[in-house]
């Protein structure tokens, strides 16, 4: 046998031993994250994996902060003195203010959903759509068919900007097993012409965890 013919078999050997003697865990190729069970659940179903923020929670949120919102006066007070138009909001930033992760985007994201689905608002571009959007329609000043080319500075204007935050409050026992964690999740609508903020709502999650 070979110089190169023996190293071969010497190295596949090791990797044969390293094998056994892990149990076979090591060579699996799903490693440490193998022969999980996997079941499709329906998305609306509430799965608390632990205490810390989820998907759930951002639903509850946005769901109740909405209904809230649109069942307020301004938007018909906007109606009555703009002949009858919706006002146009631009869902700003969510701050994340708590110790988890939060990902703020899908927040907004839904907060957008709910309020462009109710018809009775109009919702616009987020600033990084906003910034790719002008792009596009710059590249077609110059490439685009005369007929087809859109027309620059001819945006739709935002009337209220919609910004919050979700803030938490973290309680554990003195023998560390019981933990309280509570979420509160703060939106704020304001006028951008005057800054006068015209509705503020606030949703409030609180979780118990035991062992």
């Amino acid at each position: 046998m070979g110089s190169i013919a023996k190293l071969v078999s010497f190295v596949l050997s090791g990797i044969g031993v390293a094998c056994m003697t892990v149990g076979g865990a090591g060579c699996n190729s799903g490693g440490a994250y193998g022969n999980w069970g996997v079941q499709r659940v329906d998305p609306e179903k509430t799965v608390d994996v632990d205490y810390r923020w989820q998907d759930d929670d951002a639903r509850e949120a946005y769901r109740a902060l909405i209904a809230d919102c649109l069942a307020r006066p301004w938007v018909e007070n906007f109606r009555v003195s703009h002949n009858g138009n919706r006002p146009v909001v631009f869902v700003g930033t969510v701050r994340n203010e708590t110790s988890d992760y939060v990902d703020t985007k899908l927040v907004t994201k839904r907060f957008e959903e709910e309020l462009i689905n109710s018809g009775r608002v109009r919702v616009v571009a987020d600033r990084d759509q906003r910034g790719e959007i002008r792009d596009e329609r710059q590249q077609g000043q110059a490439w685009n068919m005369p007929e087809t080319v859109k027309k620059q500075a001819m945006e739709l204007g935002a009337d209220y900007i919609m910004l919050g935050r979700v803030g938490e409050v973290k309680q554990e026992s003195n023998d560390r097993r019981t933990i309280v964690q509570y979420y509160q999740i703060n939106l704020e609508l304001i006028d951008i012409q005057s800054n006068e903020k015209v509705w503020i709502g606030s949703k409030d999650i609180k979780k118990v965890a035991r062992r």
